[in-house]
């Protein structure tokens, strides 16, 4: 073994291949990107990307894709999948709507940012072409949703339409931090809202188009201010969320942690939703979620691996 290690051929074959294997990990960290900012689109009141995917032959189709913080499964309709070429399991049904796991996940890419994606949570929406089925406003081939999110540091910044997907470390966050507890598995990231000298625990949920609150939270909030303005039913710009909506209320003020909030609307979801279902998803207790008719105003900075929130109007 002596010998051989010292015979200059061997020497200068093992340089090489050293070499070659020194090269081939610096091209393919050059490949992967740290971050990549692209185009945020708001319609509805709601976020969307453009998804690339890599077909097996090499060919690439993109997609729109909803953002949702507050959303479970990476969800893919059944025309993109079978475009796709994709492979799913049995079915099951679940809120009206039928399922599939799927079996051989997709390469998908933001930019050119490869996602990381738990093979286990990829399901395919059967008989759908849209992931917001009974939204009044807004279609997308598939749902980018916390659970993924959560594996970065990313920017919603929708004063000026562009989306920031970064590896843990990398952006040098803007403005002050505030607490964002996020839930382990879920990924669900909890913020505040103050309204009336109160605080009230929120999803932080980009998926939905309005803020939502409990029947309870609601109503307190008419019996004590019952001047403030109030409707049955899904009223206005509510009606993006479709569902079902019991009240819809137009709160004058309040605040998101350092940020005043003007005259915003709420809906009421019925009592158990948020405080029993939603809250056992979460870090701590929650009455309603925050949208995207408060959010849309903000530059929102989530950097889910410090568990850190940042707002900004610009």
């Amino acid at each position: 073994m002596k010998e051989l290690h010292s015979d200059p051929g061997f020497r200068r074959l093992w340089a090489l291949a050293i070499g070659l294997i020194c090269t081939t990990a610096s091209i393919k960290a050059q490949q992967l990107p740290d971050s990549v900012t692209v185009p945020l689109i708001v319609e509805g009141n709601r976020p969307y990307i453009t998804v690339t995917f890599h077909r097996r032959d090499g060919s690439t189709r993109s997609a729109r894709f909803l953002l949702d913080t507050g959303g479970g499964g990476f969800l893919i309709t059944e025309p993109l999948a079978r475009d796709l070429g994709l492979e799913w399991g049995a079915t099951t049904r679940e809120e009206g709507a039928e399922f599939a796991p799927v079996k051989n996940p997709p390469k998908a890419f933001v930019g050119n940012f490869p996602l990381e994606l738990n093979p286990k949570r990829v399901s395919v929406i059967i008989g759908s072409d849209n992931v917001l089925p009974n939204a009044v406003a807004g279609h997308a081939d598939g749902m980018l949703p916390g659970h993924v999110l959560s594996r970065y540091h990313v920017v919603f910044d929708y004063p000026n339409a562009t989306f920031t997907l970064a590896r843990p470390g990398v952006l040098t966050p803007r403005g002050d931090p505030f607490p964002m507890p996020v839930s382990k598995g879920p990924g669900f990231p909890r913020t505040e809202i103050e309204v009336d000298g109160v605080k009230s625990g929120l999803l932080l949920d980009t998926g939905a188009s309005f803020t939502m609150v409990s029947e309870v939270l609601l109503k307190h909030w008419g019996s004590e201010h019952p001047d403030w303005r109030r409707y049955p039913g899904a009223f206005g710009e509510a009606a993006t969320l479709g569902g079902q909506t019991l009240e819809t209320m137009f709160v004058p003020g309040g605040s998101w942690q350092s940020h005043q909030l003007n005259e915003f609307g709420v809906v009421s979801q019925r009592a158990g939703t948020f405080e029993r279902y939603m809250s056992g998803m979460m870090t701590a207790p929650i009455v309603g979620s925050l949208g995207g008719n408060v959010l849309k105003h903000f530059r929102v900075e989530l950097d889910y691996p410090n568990e850190k929130l940042y707002i900004s109007d610009r």
